[in-house]
């Protein structure tokens, strides 16, 4: 008697197993994916991989080469899925600092139906200026000159947000 072991892909199960013409035909289908309902649940399911990131002490970015399979919902909140993400978030960090070093005393008030200047990616991935009242956003100003400016000094730590609002390089969507 032979016995033969297969593996079964990731993310698949066995859907059928059959007979054909003295062959077994073994079929896959894809998993259901289950979603995380908390953080704790996301860190059962989602061990840690290559290619993961954390801002160390230093202001550095450690990238992990090891995967570990556990993830610590206590000590590893601040791991991001990539190098590009971590540094979207150290870059995050320093425009709120700019940000209200620009501003100054003034605050944006979202429930006043006043115009604000907010800097914002366009559909294609570039930077623009322009007036809201209804928009929230991260980087509003007061006025359109303390926008502009801003927006001229700071174009190049604000592109690399991109990670985060989902756009590549070329403007496409991740």
């Amino acid at each position: 008697m032979k016995e033969m072991k297969f593996e079964i892909p990731a993310g698949y199960e066995v859907d059928k197993i059959e007979t054909q013409d003295g062959h077994i035909v073994v079929t896959f289908k894809e998993k259901e994916r289950e979603l995380p309902k908390s953080w704790e649940e996301f860190c059962e399911m989602n061990p840690i991989k290559d290619g993961e990131c954390y801002i160390g002490i230093s202001s550095n970015i450690v990238e992990i080469d090891e995967p570990l399979d556990k993830r610590q919902p206590e000590e590893d909140c601040n791991i991001l899925p990539d190098y590009a993400t971590a540094e979207a978030v150290l870059a995050l960090c320093q425009l709120i600092q700019l940000r209200n070093c620009y501003n100054g005393d003034w605050v944006p008030d979202w429930n006043k139906n006043e115009t604000k200047v907010v800097i914002d990616f366009c559909r294609d991935g570039d930077l623009r200026t322009f007036y809201a009242q209804g928009e929230v956003s991260l980087l509003a100003f007061k006025d359109k000159e303390t926008a502009e400016e801003f927006l001229r000094y700071f174009r190049d730590l604000i592109e690399k947000l991109k990670p985060l609002y989902g756009i590549k390089e070329g403007g496409e969507e991740c």
